[in-house]
């Protein structure tokens, strides 16, 4: 009869080293571990872009974007096969603070 060969019991390593969160992300967080969520009152769809209090901002900002877009070749539109869905998109509109002046720029 063979023996067999103990089984040792290996503890779990736990890593040592201290985690800290991402320092971009730092003032979303408070002491206590709790998310910041912050309205800076900007559009969540077209719609309210074009009929809201700063439209034209909104709007000259997503002309700019186009215009950039379109002068760096991002895309070549072609009509797509018949067998392919094509892949829908969305705008996404963020309010940025200028961080040497406070000034707020309005992306698209």
């Amino acid at each position: 009869m063979e023996e067999q060969p103990a089984q040792v019991e290996q503890d779990q390593r736990r890593s040592s080293r201290i985690r800290h969160l991402p320092e971009r992300y730092g003032y979303l967080i408070t002491d206590q571990g709790d998310v910041l969520l912050m309205d800076q009152d900007e559009p969540v769809t077209y719609q309210e872009t074009i009929i809201g209090p700063k439209s034209e901002k909104w709007l000259e900002a997503m002309k700019s974007e186009m215009d950039s877009m379109y002068t760096n070749q991002v895309w070549t539109l072609v009509e797509p096969p018949v067998e392919v869905s094509s892949i829908g998109c969305k705008w996404v509109f963020k309010k940025k603070t200028d961080m040497d002046d406070g000034c707020q720029n309005y992306f698209p």
